[in-house]
Parts: structure tokens; sequence; C-alpha cells
């Protein structure tokens, strides 16, 4: 079990880096060519700065296996590693509790026109159907 921010969003990055390794090689197999890397988001600027700088040394050992197996992919092209604010994040509307002015805008980035009123729809006349 992870105690740090650091250390889970670390593993957390390897989980997806190696979701998006085998998703990519589906995708080829099905004939599908892929361009370029993966984009992958983290709101962690710890995680970021130790991905994305090459002469970054990581501190934490307990964390060294998630670490070179996310700066292999990013070296050998497959993923790129960017950094997200919070307030765009659209994963903390699964994982946090966020004012209703934050989730409101989350969810209409995600979902445009979620939050407009249903359009009221009219019934068909069925009594064109009793004989």
């Amino acid at each position: 079990v992870e105690s740090s921010t650091f250390g889970s969003e670390f593993i957390a990055l390897r989980i997806a880096t190696e979701l998006c390794q085998g998703l990519r090689y589906k995708l080829r197999s099905f004939g599908i060519p892929i361009d370029g890397p993966t984009s992958i988001f983290v709101d962690n600027q710890s995680v970021f700065k130790n991905t994305t700088t090459p002469e970054s040394k990581l501190k934490k050992k307990h964390v060294a296996i998630c670490y070179h197996k996310v700066r292999e992919c990013i070296a050998a092209g497959w993923v790129q590693i960017g950094w997200i604010t919070s307030s765009m994040n659209l994963a903390d509307l699964f994982t946090k509790v966020l004012d209703a002015t934050t989730r409101s805008r989350l969810l209409e980035t995600m979902m445009p026109r979620w939050n407009t009123p249903a359009i009221e729809v009219s019934l068909v006349d069925v009594s064109i159907f009793d004989d």
C-alpha cells in the first residue's frame, strides 16, 4: 500500500502506460496504423518533472520500477507525458469532492449541454390504432 501521493501517482502512471502500450499493440495487430505517441496527462508536478526531465534522479527507490517503466516508454516514443492543472482535470470528477461550479464546468467540458433541460416529446395519438 502506497502512503505518498508521489508514489501513488507514479504507480497509476505506470499502469496507464502499460494499458496504452497494450492498446497500441492490439490496434496495430488489427491493422490500424498509429502515428505518434499517446498523450497521458498528470496533475502532480513532481511526477511530471521526474518523467520528462532526462537528467532527473529518482530519490525514492521504492518507486524505481514504475519510474524506469514509464521512462522506457517515453524513450521508445510510445507515450508522452503532459501536465494539466487540477481545475481542468476531468478525472477529478470521479476522484474528488468538488464544489458545484467546478463540477458543472468539468461536466460541461466532458459532455456539452449536459445541464440543458430535456426536450419535451409530444406523444403520438394512439387512437388511430384502436379498431
